[in-house]
């Protein structure tokens, strides 16, 4: 299974350098993505950050959430479940590489869904946040 982080998933919907690359990644793989309560937030919330910044119009902004939440019905993602617990253990055990790493709190987050999730690949947009997914034993692939 491959895990997108926010960065990288988003690129599925923006015209970004590197969203031709995650485009191959994801229809190589038949399995569909997870997307965790958190992720979703953000992923929602970025492209409404948009707006605010004045990249995007609303209705253009509506129009990707509309084709997100379609995706989202017809199976192209999923909403794993995630034991809270175990999400807040593993991210705090991650924590013991920060002072190397440099890890935010969020990508740690991300880490440890995709640890949760059994995901194979961990795609991510974030050096720091690849070392830590190499650290924590997932196969990386950096999008530049």
């Amino acid at each position: 299974m491959i895990y997108l982080d926010t960065s990288t998933f988003i690129k599925l919907y923006l015209n970004e350098d590197g969203s031709a690359e995650v485009h191959g990644i994801v229809v190589a793989q038949q399995e569909p993505l997870p997307v965790w309560h958190f992720m979703e937030l953000e992923f929602l919330n970025a492209l409404r950050f948009k707006v605010f910044l004045d990249e995007m119009m609303p209705h253009d902004v509506e129009r990707l959430i509309s084709l997100y939440l379609d995706r989202k019905r017809n199976g192209q993602y999923f909403a794993p479940h995630l034991d809270p617990i175990a999400m807040h253990e593993l991210s705090i055990q991650m924590t013991v590489r920060t002072p190397v790493i440099g890890c935010r709190a969020l990508d740690i987050l991300h880490v440890a869904a995709a640890r949760l999730c059994d995901a194979t690949m961990f795609v991510t947009a974030d050096a720091r946040q690849a070392t830590l997914a190499e650290a924590e034993g997932r196969v990386v692939k950096l999008i530049s």
